[in-house]
């Protein structure tokens, strides 16, 4: 006899409620161990402590230091006097300066908090912008979550903690990638016309904060998204041509960053890089080994440089990938977005690649893609795909446990996939000291990698059979795995306190003229700007887009030209490699009056430059003379006023490095700048008592300042028609 109809019903309902407490049980662990970690990852700053690992205190902390001043006092920040004697630090990109962010942040906070809270504020937008893409796609929290943490904390985003533009904007791709699936996806005209404005804006802010490789990675991600959603059939061409339009309005609105950064890259030595620059940086195929081992070498990664090459992304995204493929009969409804994760996953991977994988060739053939270097930076892509299969086996998974708590018949577990793993990691463990014994770490280190992927595929396999506690075991395993990888890198062990850190700093003899020359040395990294923060002016620097220079800088007559007082030099002696200040004799003053030029030399050809006889091209036709004077009465960022004297007509020359950007006024009228010496700003002043005036006013702010004023009034005059038109049907209409 078969069971009365309220019988069945009220067990569909039992197992209904079991289902939906399950997943919240999950998803509240899930959450609480994503606070966790962003508190740990937040500790340095309630210790009122700031993050200065690698580029972080060497670059980013200088160049904000000296935009906070300037916020402060109300004037232009676009040039920097004190890195390369002089920089369009604005077109360089990585300050952000324009983006509204940044502007509000440096101009009322104090430096140190400024600077932490722009690192941290990015983690809890990426994991919430993760979560919500994750969960229109798998439509459960408890996964959706588990594959935020894994993407969030995964080893990309924490080892590239120092990069804080790379994180900022990869902060917006879960964000880009969400609404760009509504625009196309989403029946309501209203909903979709919000997903536009919102993608628009987010392409702008992207662009904004001045890294273009990583916007170009998320236009790749976006196209792949694209691409799959037509492969499905769920892409209309009037859709795609209104996400073309937003991302245009919002490439538009973002031009006062991207516009002063082309002439910056053209005058850059990267402009000159032959084709093998693109793949610098290339994902060497035995870095897959982190996967399984991710301590194994010293530096955790084939190669010297850990936060770029780094792709562990958790023991728990690993055992799980792979217990999602030993499960293709149970994909069912998640077969297709399995399907295009894999493939988005192996493109990645081959784009990280880059000299192993080929594609960086296409790539090479992109206009400014074909400038970017380090290939490897598309791991971000590589574990964004791993995040989104974490999603889909953690919802497997977890149906399978509830299944298994209710008693119910579930397909045979194979757990073999779980300990291949748990194999493959003992066996790097047993083989690594044998076959790299000068790149292996310790023991121990080298034997944490099966530990964890055991404690993983343990989990797992618990999980599966329905232990209760399994799933939340799981879930926190792998926030503490994450976070002890990442920020044991990239964070603790490597901040100071700021007056700390600046007073720490070896200053010149004498600070009254505290500019100077840091030479690299032959072999190693160049010498970071943090000198820049107790008041030392550099004549070179540090900077992504390094300025092209006709002089030679390891020279110390190009140092005395540029009016270095002193070099940051290397001493050897017994106690090893250290540095000192070298005082420099002679050396250019501020600015100075000529009455003789000719021809610049080659850049090669140091011996030839002299303070006395300029070079420029073409050579000044000037009267002969004694030279006359000139007074600096006022010195500032992109504003320098000399008041001059002389007997005949001569060349004014100052050791303010040239740029494009320079405009001059000789007694209000505008007058021509020189390029003097390759690398310096100059101009012609007639005989007598004269007013200069040295004012830095790029085209190109103020060109791109009027194409971002058109992009947002667009966006939002086409906002308005599509919000406003037709309301009624908008809201529920399926028209495109």
């Amino acid at each position: 006899m078969s069971e009365p109809a309220f019988v069945r019903n009220g067990e569909t309902a039992r197992a209904s409620g079991e289902a939906a407490q399950f997943e919240r049980h999950v998803a509240g662990w899930a959450a609480l161990a994503a606070v966790l970690c962003f508190a740990v990852l937040c500790g340095p700053f309630f210790a009122r402590r700031v993050y200065v690992a690698d580029d972080l205190g060497e670059f980013h902390l200088p160049v904000r230091n000296f935009y906070a001043q300037q916020l402060a006092r109300g004037d232009a920040f676009d040039w920097m006097p004190s890195l390369y004697g002089g920089f369009y630090i604005a077109g360089e990109g990585q300050l952000g300066a324009y983006h509204p962010w940044h502007l509000f942040l440096y101009r009322f906070l104090p430096l140190g908090a400024a600077f932490d809270i722009e690192l941290l504020a990015s983690y809890p937008l990426l994991f919430l912008g993760t979560y919500l893409l994750l969960q229109r796609l798998v439509a459960r929290r408890d996964a959706a979550l588990l594959g935020a943490l894994v993407f969030t904390f995964g080893g990309f985003n924490l080892l590239h903690f120092v990069h804080p533009n790379a994180i900022a904007i990869v902060a917006h791709l879960p964000w880009m990638l969400l609404a760009a699936d509504v625009a196309l996806a989403t029946p309501s005209r209203r909903r979709r016309a919000w997903a536009e404005s919102a993608l628009a804006l987010l392409v702008a802010s992207q662009l904004l904060l001045g890294y273009p490789q990583y916007v170009w990675f998320s236009l790749l991600a976006g196209v792949a998204l694209i691409a799959w959603r037509m492969v499905l059939g769920q892409a209309r061409r009037a859709r795609l041509v209104s996400i073309g339009v937003a991302v245009t309005l919002g490439a538009m609105i973002g031009a006062v960053q991207w516009l002063p950064t082309w002439p910056v890259l053209g005058a850059s030595v990267r402009q000159t890089a032959d084709r093998g620059f693109a793949k610098t940086g290339s994902l060497h195929p035995l870095n897959l080994v982190q996967l399984f081992a991710p301590y194994l070498f010293q530096t955790r990664v084939v190669g010297q440089n850990t936060h770029e090459l780094g792709l562990y992304a958790g023991a728990v995204s690993t055992v799980l990938c792979l217990w999602l493929l030993s499960r293709r009969r149970e994909w069912g409804r998640y077969r297709p977005l399995v399907r295009g994760l894999l493939v988005f996953c192996a493109l990645a991977l081959l784009l990280a690649a880059g000299e192993y994988g080929g594609l960086y060739r296409l790539q090479s053939l992109v206009p400014l893609a074909n400038r970017f270097r380090f290939p490897c930076r598309a791991i971000v892509l590589v574990q964004l795909g791993m995040a989104g299969l974490t999603a889909v086996a953690a919802v497997l998974l977890f149906e399978t446990a509830i299944q298994a708590r209710r008693g119910a018949h579930t397909t045979d577990r194979d757990d073999r996939v779980l300990w291949l793993a748990v194999l493959a990691s003992v066996a790097l463990a047993l083989s690594g000291p044998l076959v790299w014994p000068q790149y292996v770490a310790s023991p121990l280190l080298v034997w944490s990698g099966p530990l964890l992927v055991g404690l993983a595929a343990l989990l797992v396999a618990l999980v599966e059979r329905g232990v209760r506690g399994a799933a939340v075991a799981l879930v926190l395993f792998a926030a503490t795995d994450l976070s002890a990888y990442g920020m044991s890198y990239a964070v603790y062990g490597r901040t100071a306190g700021l007056h700390e850190y600046v007073a720490d700093v070896a200053l010149p003899p004498d600070t009254v003229r505290p500019r100077a020359a840091a030479p690299a040395p032959a072999k190693g990294p160049r010498v970071g700007d943090r000198m820049l923060l107790a008041g030392v002016t550099r004549v070179d620097g540090y900077a992504g887009l390094e300025p092209a220079k006709q002089l030679d800088y390891r020279d110390p007559r190009s140092w005395q030209l540029a009016g270095a007082h002193w070099a940051w030099q290397q001493d050897d002696d017994r106690a090893g490699h250290k540095r000192r200040w070298v005082s420099l004799s002679p050396t250019a003053p501020r600015v100075r009056l000529v009455a003789q030029t000719r021809a610049a030399p080659g850049a090669a050809d140091a011996e030839s430059w002299s303070l006395e006889f300029v070079a420029v091209e073409p050579p000044l036709s000037l009267p002969p003379s004694e030279p006359g004077t000139a007074r600096v009465v006022r010195d500032a960022p992109g504003n320098i006023v000399v008041e001059t004297v002389c007997p005949a007509r001569q060349l004014l020359v100052t050791t303010e490095s040239f740029d494009s950007g320079w405009q001059v006024t000789v007694d209000g009228k505008p007058g021509t700048v020189v390029r003097v010496d390759g690398d310096f700003l100059g101009c012609v002043v007639d005989s007598g008592d004269h007013r200069v005036a040295f004012t830095f006013q790029p085209r190109a702010r103020w060109l791109g300042m009027l194409v971002g004023a058109c992009g947002l009034g667009l966006l939002m005059a086409v906002a308005c028609v599509r919000w406003t038109r037709c309301p009624q049907a908008c809201t529920t209409g399926d028209s495109p």
